[in-house]
Parts: structure tokens; C-alpha cells; sequence
């Protein structure tokens, strides 16, 4: 009795240890082909007279749509989200 229940213990605990493996693997974002790769930000101070045009640039930007804001922040970023949201749905 004690080396079937050994059996069953061993057998569970690598049954745990490839589902934590398995969970965690897919649990770090993968980079595929063909997604937007993140641009570098500009260094520098070059606000120092961009203070007056904010209040006009707000106003261009106001009647933006949520998809074509994202697209002038992140270039090919819906693509990106519908991609996530496709996996998220299937799996992988």
C-alpha cells in the first residue's frame, strides 16, 4: 500500500509541475511576425514652445475616434489587439 500511494503522490506531483510549466509558458507574451515593434521616445526638451499650441492641438485631436487615436499613438496597434483578442478566444 505505501508504494502505490508513493506512485500516485509521485505521479501527481509531475502532473502539477507540467501544468505549472505548461500555465506559465503561456502566460509571457510571445512576439510574432509581422506585429509593430515599440519605437524609441525622442530625448530632449522640445516643449518650450509647444505651451501655446496644446489648446489647438486638443481641439484637432477631440473628434478622434478610439481606433484612429490608437492608430496614430501605436501605427498597426488594432492589429495587434485583434490579434491578442483571436488568441485570448482560441487559445493557443
Amino acid at each position: 500500500m505505501k508504494t502505490f500511494t508513493v506512485a500516485l503522490l509521485f505521479t501527481l506531483s509531475l502532473f502539477t509541475l507540467f501544468t505549472a510549466a505548461r500555465a506559465d509558458a503561456l502566460g509571457h507574451p510571445r512576439i510574432e511576425k509581422g506585429m509593430s515593434q515599440p519605437h524609441p521616445l525622442a530625448e530632449g526638451d522640445d516643449d518650450k514652445d509647444d505651451d501655446k499650441d496644446d489648446e489647438g492641438d486638443e481641439e484637432d485631436y477631440r473628434g478622434l475616434s478610439q481606433r484612429a487615436a490608437l492608430e496614430l499613438v501605436d501605427p498597426g496597434g488594432l492589429d495587434d489587439v485583434l490579434r491578442l483578442r483571436i488568441a485570448a478566444r482560441h487559445g493557443p
